[in-house]
């Protein structure tokens, strides 16, 4: 088996280690970054359909930290599908890394990637409007606590990443303990959508 072909096995196996869980997290980025011909083999991955979502997910996680010139090379609405997808599927194992949303105004570094992609996100993210899933899975011990209490919806990550990249905040005034009222968070996304641009 070649060493490209080898390699997505290697990323879904977590054969450098698990890249969502610190303090390995830099150092299992360093791990594939710096295996000789990763770096082309990653930029190859993303591309391929075919390829299992998790591997093109790590793969593009090791670009944006070792080279944010990469989204220049490939189609940037392709890139934001990859993170939809590794959100529907918590790729992440975990929900900390996707942010805590208007509770404290932060993406977190993975949901921040939207925002690096830019307005090319936007009709990827618009399609995450229809998925009400509630996502359930942060850890640690406040941070437990009020995002699981939070009870975010797929909807409510996508709504929120939208409303970074169009910079017009959701009109949100939920505090801890979170009540999750979704009548409320619904309004405020038909507004956001509303004024998204081309409609």
């Amino acid at each position: 088996m070649s060493h490209a072909a080898a390699l997505p096995e290697k990323l879904v196996a977590d054969a450098y280690g698990e890249l969502f869980y610190y303090p390995q997290h830099d150092e299992t980025i360093a791990k594939i970054w710096n295996e000789p011909g990763n770096a082309a083999a990653l930029e190859t991955l993303i591309d391929d359909p075919k390829a299992p979502a998790k591997a093109r997910f790590v793969a593009a996680e090791v670009l944006f930290a070792r080279d944010l010139t990469f989204v220049r090379r490939h189609d940037r609405a392709m890139i934001a599908r990859i993170y939809a997808v590794a959100l529907q599927r918590k790729l992440t194992g975990h929900l900390n890394a996707w942010g805590f949303l208007w509770y404290d105004d932060t993406a977190g570094l993975v949901g921040d990637r939207f925002s690096s992609l830019g307005k090319a996100a936007i009709p990827v993210l618009r399609e995450l409007l229809e998925d009400r899933t509630v996502m359930r899975g942060y850890f640690g011990s406040e941070e437990a606590t009020i995002g699981n209490g939070a009870k975010f919806r797929i909807r409510d990550f996508a709504a929120y990443y939208l409303s970074q990249i169009v910079d017009k905040p959701l009109a949100l005034k939920e505090e801890p303990p979170m009540s999750a009222d979704y009548a409320m968070r619904d309004a405020a996304i038909a507004k956001l959508v509303a004024d998204l641009p081309g409609d």
